[in-house]
């Protein structure tokens, strides 16, 4: 294996990694232009287009040897660093983006220190896997760090693509220091292990970018199309879902659940009072509650208007009960931020008890709501069974 990559070519090894470079800035423009809603997805491509450059003046030698590489391995770092800016944007992180300059600038000190005074390839390419593996190793604390659950897959694969770069790196640093080549035009093992590592990590890097993009963009979708837009609860789409799945479990394992209607009392009176903004803030109000105030195990939705219903999984009908009380109650003593006070009607029903289909369990439900709003509101009613 090693002796079919010293016969290859390094000029053509170059040329072909900076073709593969140019085909994933391609595929970044394209991203670019139906993916605008995320920080980070134009400065990504800006920093591909930073290491396209290196590659190519590493290709061209516009300058002499020395010079060519050192300018090479400055866009090299520049369009690494602009990538991990990049990385903390998409994940929105902070940055202190003179860190960077201060940097880059001290690259450029030492290079030019070899250049003048110690022209030795060895020195220079140390240095520049150095910078590199640091910059990779904040990437990989950017991707580590942050607090979206959207892209959570994709970004273990970048953080893994970094990591096994890294390695690379250092191992290359090891063998470097034991065979030096003269310069990276030398067509040695290590030049030729080093430019398809190139080819095949910075391709995988950009495939992983596209991954998370791709990720976080079907989440976002998927909440959407999921989620009450005033409320940030489940939409009725989604809960009838959720109680699709429940009623499922419970034909495998009888496994009891039951539901609660819930719907604000006198709500066309707030809407005349305080207007549909105070509609609003009542409605935002009483989610907030039920978000806090239910069990972890428990699920809550906009079912509808000034409807909500709740799921809640393995629960008995005294245990129901028991939590739609609570609730109740504490919504009669917690007015708004604004000072509405509301109350509110409640139903329950338990499968089984009230019915063994999804259908008939509902209708038991806003039967028991009916109820409790025809006998005076404020108060939980129970289906009959």
């Amino acid at each position: 294996m090693f002796t079919s990559l010293v016969n290859l070519d390094i000029q053509t090894m170059i040329f072909m990694t900076s073709l593969d470079a140019m085909l994933q800035v391609s595929m970044l423009i394209f991203l670019c232009f139906l993916v605008n809603q995320y920080r980070g997805i134009k400065t990504y491509t800006f920093g591909k287009i930073f290491t396209i450059s290196s590659y190519f003046i590493t290709f061209s030698k516009v300058f002499p040897v020395s010079a060519t590489l050192i300018t090479a391995g400055l866009f090299l770092l520049m369009g690494s660093c602009i990538t991990c800016i990049a990385i903390a944007q998409f994940t929105d992180q902070k940055i202190k983006f003179h860190y960077f300059l201060i940097f880059n600038l001290l690259f450029i000190c030492i290079q030019s220190y070899f250049v003048i005074f110690q022209d030795i390839f060895l020195f220079k390419t140390i240095t520049q896997s150095v910078f590199q593996i640091a910059i990779f190793a904040l990437s990989i604390y950017y991707l580590r760090s942050h607090s979206h659950k959207s892209f959570v897959g994709s970004a273990r694969f970048m953080v893994s693509i970094m990591a096994g770069l890294i390695l690379s790196l250092i191992a290359r640093i090891i063998i470097l220091i034991q065979n030096p080549p003269e310069n990276l035009y030398v067509p040695t093992e290590i030049n030729s292990a080093s430019l398809l590592i190139i080819f095949v990590f910075t391709f995988l890097m950009t495939a992983g970018f596209i991954m998370m993009v791709c990720q976080r963009l079907y989440h976002d979708l998927h909440q959407a199309a999921n989620t009450d837009v005033l409320t940030h609860l489940l939409n009725r789409r989604a809960m009838m879902h959720k109680l699709q799945k429940e009623i499922n479990h419970f034909y495998r394992s009888d496994r009891p659940f039951a539901i609660i209607l819930i719907d604000v009392d006198f709500f066309k009176r707030v809407n005349d009072v305080y207007g549909h903004d105070g509609g609003d803030t009542v409605l935002i109000h009483l989610a907030q509650i039920l978000q806090t105030k239910m069990r972890h195990i428990d699920s809550a939705s906009r079912w509808g208007g000034e409807e909500f219903l709740i799921l809640l999984p393995d629960t008995t009908l005294y245990k129901a009960q028991e939590i739609a009380e609570r609730l109740r109650s504490y919504i009669e003593v917690n007015p708004t931020q604004s000072n509405i006070q509301i109350t509110i009607s409640l139903g329950i029903a338990v499968i089984r008890q009230h019915g063994n289909s999804l259908e008939s369990l509902i209708t038991a439900a806003d039967h028991a709501l009916y109820e409790a709003k025809r006998t005076g509101r404020n108060r939980v009613v129970v289906a009959q069974s």
